[in-house]
């Protein structure tokens, strides 16, 4: 009973989250006009058509473009993805009206479309809009998957949810001698890859920011696949399956990626499944039938008329049999793909990719990284087909996003991964301690405060430092590894920016970008820098204030699984009522601290932030490095 009331309550959450999300996102639209969406980078209007065509997977591309506007200070399309599904608008007079979609490319004037169901039949005229959407499919797929698990019976699905509810104990046997195929594993990473080997139910992989987790997943994924077992690798995110598909690819294993090939990485879409189609010798049958389909829609009647200007039986004999033939084509093209799929040691997905009309039966393994960052209904979808599941993740970065403050408090923000890293003994848990990308200086403070004190640096990067890399000068700033840079008593006050609802602090934001022009004086690249802020408005400001190619600005967020060899870190708060609102999320504090591999720059009011225990240790730490700099020291230079 307690099981299924537990999986009635998951239920009960995500249908408020996905009401939270439809209320935001209607609430956006009706409280900003699209003058105020487009400086959110929620809409781009006023959009040409550049050229039409035929993409992978049979998919209508549209290419759209908008010139710069004179005093233009951020790019249309600054804040889009590929990847991110939108809704493309045209103009009156064209039908369909609109069209949903993926972005498949982005630049920053030029956008491409991939339609995801049949677009105009004639020549698009006048000017089109794209709006950023939210997508159903996931809460379906969610839905779905806690109805199924709740239902099971004497499976072994059911059988992994009595131990993930603590009412069973998970299973271990005895490993054989391992042969590794990565011999350069260090000791931590090689006891949870035999505690993977060794699990019959489920393990855990605990691994803080550089300890080398996607290698040490690759590591168990070939372990799996060489006892003939098959694999699917999971995710929340795209580009944390894309970072496992590109470790996979070239050690000789087939692997497919799920999902729209928009969402997957350019250098890695081989390894999609709309490509590895393509490449299929029965893809020439698919070909053959969409240009037919082709020549048909454009084929004029015996008086010389276009489809649309067909008599009504005429055209619809026409587009019954051109409805046929898409069928066919698609048909086919699943036919090839179930084919590509059940032949594969491995498959790759994120959590809500997971297609059923091309994954057949059970997975001996199902591997979930990111699994703190996966509220517990999204990481169900893939685990109803696993015989095994392998769970990595930090739940001291940050955890899934969540719109619903009710939800929220009902907890939906605990993941799977939390509750079993209390249920589950030591045996089925491993923590990697050895980090390979940042200096020790930069590392000790959140292993301290995080990790308690476990971390190890390795010796290849405990002592780098910026001023090391090729072509860069030793300075104050490239050979120290952490700088805290104090805006206290400056006058730099935080403001709140109503439009995009958060919080930016001019002042700062102009440091900010000193700081970074000095590290780029020195001899630092752009692409090896990123200056990053815990909000939206603040990263948007210091778009409009550096312009250099490579360089990367934006959100703590958004940057999580990312790191640069120099990172400049904006707080922002600072008031005289000494509040800090959701920096004192700690895990957000981690996550943008372990970003850096070399030099790390924190810009703050140590008067505000320092009323936090925490940030009050990180100054005083600043203070025994003596890197604890003044802000007046550069204002005014």
């Amino acid at each position: 009973m307690a099981g299924k009331e537990h999986f009635e309550k998951l239920q009960a959450l995500i249908d408020l989250e996905r009401e939270a999300e439809k209320a935001e996102n209607l609430r956006e639209l009706r409280k900003f006009p699209v003058a105020q969406r487009e400086a959110r980078g929620k809409t781009v209007s006023a959009l040409i058509v550049d050229g039409v065509e035929g993409g992978m997977g049979g998919m209508t591309m549209i290419t759209l473009s908008r010139p710069p506007r004179s005093g233009e200070e951020l790019t249309p399309f600054h804040a889009m993805n590929a990847g991110d599904n939108v809704l493309l608008t045209f103009s009156p007079g064209n039908l369909p009206g609109s069209v949903e979609g993926t972005l498949y490319k982005v630049d920053d004037h030029r956008v491409t479309v991939a339609l995801n169901s049949a677009g105009p039949e004639e020549e698009i005229r006048g000017h089109c809009q794209i709006d950023l959407l939210g997508s159903d499919a996931t809460y379906q797929r969610m839905r779905k998957a806690l109805v199924t698990v709740a239902e099971s019976k004497r499976s072994r699905v059911s059988t992994l949810r009595e131990i993930f509810l603590g009412e069973q104990e998970p299973e271990r046997v005895k490993v054989p001698k391992v042969i590794w195929f990565n011999r350069n594993l260090n000791e931590y990473q090689q006891t949870a890859v035999k505690n993977s080997l060794a699990a019959q139910d489920v393990a855990l992989v605990h691994g803080p920011p550089g300890t080398g987790k996607t290698t040490v997943l690759v590591e168990i994924i070939r372990q799996h696949v060489a006892r003939g077992e098959r694999v699917l690798a999971t995710a929340p995110s795209n580009i944390a399956v894309d970072n496992i598909l590109e470790k996979l690819i070239g050690t000789g294993l087939r692997v497919t990626r799920l999902g729209h090939p928009a969402r997957t990485l350019e250098a890695l879409r081989h390894g999609n499944l709309a490509a590895q189609i393509e490449d299929d010798p029965a893809y020439e049958e698919v070909k053959e039938l969409d240009a037919y389909r082709e020549r048909l829609i454009h084929r004029k009647s015996r008086h010389g008329r276009g489809i649309q200007q067909l008599g009504y039986e005429e055209r619809q004999l026409r587009e019954r049999e051109v409805g046929k033939l898409w069928r066919q084509a698609r048909d086919l093209e699943a036919d090839i793909a179930r084919h590509i799929v059940a032949g594969a040691n491995v498959v790759l997905a994120t959590h809500a990719g997971m297609s059923k009309r091309y994954v057949k039966g059970e997975f001996d393994l199902v591997v979930l990284d990111e699994a703190s960052q996966a509220s517990e209904p999204l990481s169900w979808v893939p685990l109803t087909i696993a015989r095994k599941a392998i769970f990595a993740g930090d739940s001291n970065q940050l955890p899934p996003t969540i719109y619903s403050k009710e939800a929220a408090e009902g907890g939906l923000t605990v993941t799977l991964f939390d509750r079993l890293k209390e249920i589950l003994p030591a045996s089925a848990q491993t923590l990697l301690r050895v980090q390979y990308r940042m200096h020790e200086d930069i590392m000790r403070f959140p292993s301290q405060e995080f990790y308690e004190g476990k971390l190890i640096a390795d010796d290849s990067v405990a002592k780098h430092v910026a001023a090391e890399l090729p072509g860069v000068a030793p300075s104050d700033l490239t050979s120290r590894p952490v700088t805290f840079v104090d805006t206290a008593g400056a006058g730099f006050d935080e403001v709140w920016n109503d439009m995009l609802e958060s919080r930016e602090n001019k002042g700062e934001a102009e440091l900010a970008v000193k700081l970074l022009y000095e590290l780029l004086g020195s001899g630092l690249k752009p692409k090896d820098v990123a200056i990053l802020t815990p909000y939206t408005a603040q990263a948007k400001l210091l778009k409009t204030l550096a312009h250099e190619n490579g360089l990367e600005i934006g959100s703590v967020d958004g940057f999580q699984g990312r790191e640069k060899e120099a990172v400049i870190l904006s707080l922002v708060r600072s008031s005289e009522a000494g509040q800090i609102g959701f920096l004192s999320d700690m895990r957000r504090l981690n996550v943008a601290i372990t970003r850096a591999r070399r030099c790390l720059i924190v810009v703050g009011d140590s008067a505000t932030i320092g009323r936090h225990p925490v940030y009050a240790r990180f100054v005083a730490r600043a203070d025994e490095l003596d890197s604890h700099r003044s802000a007046y020291e550069w204002i005014g230079s």
